[in-house]
């Protein structure tokens, strides 16, 4: 057995990454024993339960994108220098980094010069955009835990230690897929075509992109009977969405065709015939349950501008990427019109063999995956490093 105590510093900054983030520590608690492993860093309700020691919250890390993040700055910096100074003075066994790469980035460059070991998971695409960024990870990272297939040998290719864990999103990966009950429980109808809008987990992403979601939908239901069901993440208060719906929908009969629903996004998903689906993880639930969908995306003008200059990717859509080919439809900033997603909704609705097709894709795709445990190939790998 383990006798002496390792106290590791772990980073995470968003909703996803607070799941994933729990679920390894859980899983590293499990290997070591619960008294042995002392964790602390920033992340969410779900690390905290595990028993991390919040220094920061992420909820007053959101942001998404360079004109966002502005009013973050004084927030992220003096996270970022608290962080970096604890790491400096207690110097953790271990610095543990998940996702949030320009935050993570930065300051695995301050605490390696220090002399800490630092492992990545779930690490920067570098290989879709702002490359250069490999000299960092490089120079900085001990070892790339990496959740897509190719990118084992992208960063091995460069001289990176890197090992592919399998995807997080795979782990108990069950939706519910009894359509009566489901939908029942929300008066909704069975047997009507149900479209899931799924609008991001971050308020400022969901501000940008849900009222082009509701105006599209709309314009779906003065065409084909149908219901619509809005998917709220566990990082927003569902008000508030209900608050943009009937908003844009004032007045109107059409607003009883609209129903918030707080299940799981993978429910939502599984039980619907067509989805709206923010660009990001979301996308890979969709494919994994198989329903046909269309990737969607929008944010302010200044950081759709900055973003384009350093994406180096065709596609943006994880799913497109994988597959390295457009399965899916990408309708992005000024092309994420309500004309263009009412259009290719109904495309989709009213040919069942087009759906039928992308669903057989999305397998193909989905496959590439792999099986592996994520939480439990991290947790070997880190084992290692401890």
């Amino acid at each position: 057995m383990h006798s002496s105590s390792k106290n590791i510093l772990i980073v995470v900054g968003e909703p996803s990454a607070d799941c994933y983030g729990a679920r390894l520590v859980s899983e590293l608690r499990a290997r070591r024993g619960g008294e042995s492993l002392h964790f602390y860093g920033t992340g969410g309700d779900e690390m905290e339960r595990a028993g991390v020691r919040l220094i920061c919250h992420i909820r007053d890390l959101a942001s998404i994108g360079p004109r966002e993040a502005l009013s973050h700055l004084r927030k992220y910096y003096a996270t970022y220098k608290k962080l970096a100074q604890s790491a400096i003075a207690d110097r953790p066994d271990l610095a543990l980094l998940l996702d949030f790469p320009e935050f993570n980035l930065r300051l695995a460059k301050r605490i390696k010069r220090a002399g800490i070991k630092v492992a990545y998971y779930i690490g920067p695409q570098l290989w879709a955009w702002r490359r250069g960024r490999i000299r960092i990870v490089r120079k900085c990272v001990d070892k790339m835990l990496v959740i897509l297939p190719f990118e084992e040998q992208y960063y091995r290719q460069r001289g990176i230690e890197a090992e592919f864990v399998g995807h997080p999103i795979l782990e108990d990966f069950a939706p519910e897929k009894d359509r009566a009950r489901f939908l029942g429980r929300l008066s909704l109808d069975p047997s009507r075509k149900t479209v899931a809008l799924l609008p991001g987990s971050r308020w400022r992403e969901v501000e940008y992109i849900l009222p082009t979601m509701v105006a599209a939908a709309e314009q779906v239901l003065h065409r084909l009977s149908s219901q619509f069901l809005v998917s709220v993440a566990p990082s927003i208060e569902p008000d508030r969405i209900r608050r943009i719906v009937h908003d844009r929908l004032r007045g109107k009969a059409s607003v009883a065709r609209f129903q918030v629903a707080e299940a799981p996004a993978r429910d939502v998903l599984a039980n619907s015939d067509f989805g709206f689906v923010k660009s990001g993880t979301g996308t890979l639930e969709a494919a994994l349950t198989g329903t046909p969908f269309l990737i969607t995306y929008k944010i302010s003008s200044i950081s759709w501008h900055l973003g384009s200059i350093l994406i180096r990717s065709p596609y943006k859509g994880l799913v497109n990427l994988i597959a390295g080919e457009e399965i899916v439809p990408e309708y992005l900033q000024a092309e994420a019109t309500p004309e263009a997603l009412s259009r290719t909704a109904l495309e989709y609705l009213e040919n069942p063999e087009k759906g039928a097709a992308m669903k057989t894709r999305l397998l193909r795709v989905c496959s590439r995956l792999g099986t592996r445990q994520a939480s439990e190939a991290a947790a070997s790998a880190i084992m290692s490093l401890l």
